[in-house]
């Protein structure tokens, strides 16, 4: 019984001993927590404060400790006699508390405790250092309505004005500064001015935290969540930290949309205009105006005219070629009919625009989208689409849709504006394309009724003819050339009506068709110019005219000139003038014409020009007659003497032609 008591006795003993000693432990690590406390609520520096906590835990709690603020060296790997535990205040790592054990490794207990008095050192750093910091940091910048964040070594934000957040999306300068900083960059499609993706490291405020002086940097961004585009110039500048810590990185965000907006529209426009008066071929032109639209304006462009009762896609351009070729094939294959109740039909009808942020089943539904246009459209990436109609003349003409897709970019006013401009002057130059073709080709008709389709063959001889009007734009001019058979022969004419271009050339007509006539029933060259002459004497306004005609007859030529320049006969290698000179046609009723009859010999030339050819303008003075002569020297044939007049006159002439050319040569072939 004695022994039992005594044993009982020495149990309590124990446990007593082990409670007191657990008592006195834990009193030990409250006045540490403690401790720490204190030390948070001091104005002290940093270096003090990493002091008195290693007072604290040396040799009480631990054998050795090293702290490591988040801009010092990087802490040891921890071990089983190491501890190493984050230094976390307010939701963000300020640096690591790194524990040597005595002789026995840390337990659970040790780490919970460890963990705790980590909280207030922290607490203690951050009050220290970086509050003193950003409380002047924050007096200068709190009212700048500018957006302006600050960065600590790590590349954490510490600071951010209301501005700030409001720019980058965020409630309020809180929550922006409880995100971490991979996620606000995640929220938007970054790119470089030059449109190459942006990456984190290239920001400048991270550059500055690597001690470089970066220049501002401007960025395209687009918001994820709404595909709203957004220009800011970033600006960074270093501030030491005090009390021991880093460099600081101070932010200022400007928002230049609206200028960046306006500079891109205008420098878009200056060159869509050039691109389209570029050239008369509309269709080529408008695909160069939908590759300049991405990616400047959308991620798709593409550009529909009608046709034959539906829509035709001239134009597609996206900055992927695989892509292109599959929306070929989708649009070929799902053609757009102008009946369409919505889209494009709808604006080509109605003349309206239509903006479309947010493609939805619906919409696909009130399209009459089967299923594999439903994937065709996922499969493109469509997110939204702006419908607008090129305009001209008060109707439209066509559309130009331009579609966001993988960028996940939307449309705004600005963006509508834009497209609305380019779409007007699109149409504009479409129309005047058209009109220039139908122009074109009425004047290439009216050109082959003013001269033969082909030359005559004539028995014996040969012929060669040049025509060039004046004016780049002109087709037909007042010059014009004919041969034909009459009863006794040939009738070669050559002629110039006053004035070029179409007005000229409507004179041109009447001239060729009323010789032609006459010479081929008459068989007369000077009843034909007499003909004539009563014509255009008839007529209301002053219409004068000049011919020379040459009729062919067994081995004669009849040569006659009305106020034109006299023919040339080349003979053995020298040219001279043949025919007399005439009254001109078309001034007094009663003029009258002789021919001189020119005797034709084996490997003659004769050659009809119109004064186009001698009043050609070189550097200082006209082509004339000698030149003339001298150019034709040594023609054997009717074909080496149209080149040789061809030739000399083009490398005489400087600037542009002045006036109509017309050449016809008929030559005697050799016995």
């Amino acid at each position: 019984m004695r022994s039992a008591a005594a044993g009982a006795a020495l149990g309590a003993a124990a446990v007593g001993l082990l409670w007191r000693r657990r008592q006195a432990f834990d009193r030990k690590r409250f006045a540490m927590i403690r401790g720490a406390a204190v030390i948070a609520d001091s104005a002290l520096s940093v270096p003090e404060v990493l002091a008195r906590a290693r007072d604290l835990l040396v040799p009480g709690f631990a054998a050795a400790c090293e702290f490591h603020v988040s801009d010092g060296a990087p802490a040891p790997a921890e071990d089983a006699m190491t501890m190493v535990v984050p230094l976390r205040s307010r939701g963000r790592t300020v640096g690591t508390m790194v524990l040597r054990a005595h002789e026995r490794p840390f337990n659970e207990g040790d780490r919970d405790f460890a963990q705790l008095f980590g909280g207030r050192v922290a607490l203690a750093l951050e009050n220290s250092g970086l509050f003193a910091e950003l409380e002047s940091l924050e007096a200068a910048l709190g009212t700048l309505a500018e957006a302006v964040t600050i960065q600590d070594a790590q590349g954490q934000l510490v600071y951010a004005n209301d501005a700030a957040a409001a720019a980058l999306g965020f409630e309020s300068a809180e929550r922006l500064l409880a995100t971490p900083p991979r996620e606000i960059v995640d929220a938007y499609e970054s790119f470089h001015e030059d449109g190459s993706p942006l990456r984190l490291e290239e920001l400048p405020g991270r550059r500055v935290l690597e001690g470089k002086a970066p220049n501002p940097l401007v960025v395209r961004a687009v918001d994820r969540r709404t595909g709203e585009e957004r220009w800011r110039v970033v600006k960074a500048t270093a501030v030491p930290g005090r009390g021991g810590r880093g460099r600081l990185a101070v932010n200022i965000i400007e928002d230049v949309t609206d200028v960046k907006r306006a500079e891109m529209a205008q420098r878009f426009l200056a060159q869509a205009s050039a691109v389209l008066a570029s050239s008369l071929d509309y269709e080529e032109t408008l695909a160069r105006i939908a590759e300049l639209a991405v990616p400047r304006l959308a991620d798709w462009c593409s550009v529909s005219l009608p046709d034959e009762g539906r829509l035709r896609a001239v134009a597609l351009a996206h900055v992927d070629p695989d892509k292109v070729r599959y929306a070929r094939t989708f649009q070929e294959r799902y053609p757009t009919p102008l009946s369409a109740p919505v889209g494009a039909a709808q604006v080509l009808r109605e003349g309206v625009a239509q903006v479309i942020n947010g493609i939805s089943e619906a919409l696909l539904d009130a399209a009459g989208a089967d299923e594999e246009q439903r994937e065709a459209v996922r499969r493109l990436e469509m997110r939204s689409v702006m419908f607008v109609p090129m305009v001209s003349r008060g109707r439209a003409i066509g559309v130009i849709s331009f579609v966001g897709a993988e960028s996940g970019r939307t449309f705004g006013p600005a963006d509508l504006e834009l497209a609305e401009e380019l779409c007007r002057r699109a149409g504009t130059a479409v129309e005047n394309a058209r009109l220039y073709r139908e122009r074109s080709r009425i004047a290439a008709t009216l050109q082959r009724g003013l001269l033969p389709d082909e030359l005559p063959q004539i028995p014996g001889m040969r012929l060669a003819s040049l025509y060039r009007p004046a004016g780049a734009e002109n087709l037909v001019g007042g010059d014009f050339y004919d041969a034909f058979p009459t009863a006794m022969g040939w009738m070669l004419v050559v002629g110039d009506v006053t004035g070029r271009g179409a007005e000229a050339a409507a004179q041109t007509g009447q001239a060729r068709h009323t010789l032609r006539t006459a010479g081929t029933l008459l068989g007369d060259p000077a009843a034909a110019l007499e003909q004539l002459n009563h014509a255009l004497v008839d007529r209301r306004e002053l219409t004068p005219c000049t011919v020379a005609i040459v009729h062919v007859t067994a081995r004669t030529a009849d040569v006659l000139c009305a106020g034109h320049p006299q023919p040339l006969l080349v003979r053995d290698g020298v040219a001279r003038e043949v025919g007399q000179h005439g009254p001109i046609l078309g001034a007094w009723p009663d003029s009258r014409w002789s021919p001189e009859a020119v005797e034709l010999a084996p490997g003659d030339v004769i050659v009809l020009y119109t004064d186009g050819v001698t009043d050609a303008r070189g550097a200082d003075e006209r082509f004339g007659v000698d030149r003339l002569l001298e150019a034709l020297a040594g023609a054997t044939d009717a074909g080496a003497a149209v080149t040789a007049i061809d030739r000399a006159v083009r490398g005489f002439q400087r600037g542009a032609q002045a006036d109509d050319t017309a050449v016809l040569a008929v030559d005697v072939a050799p016995s």
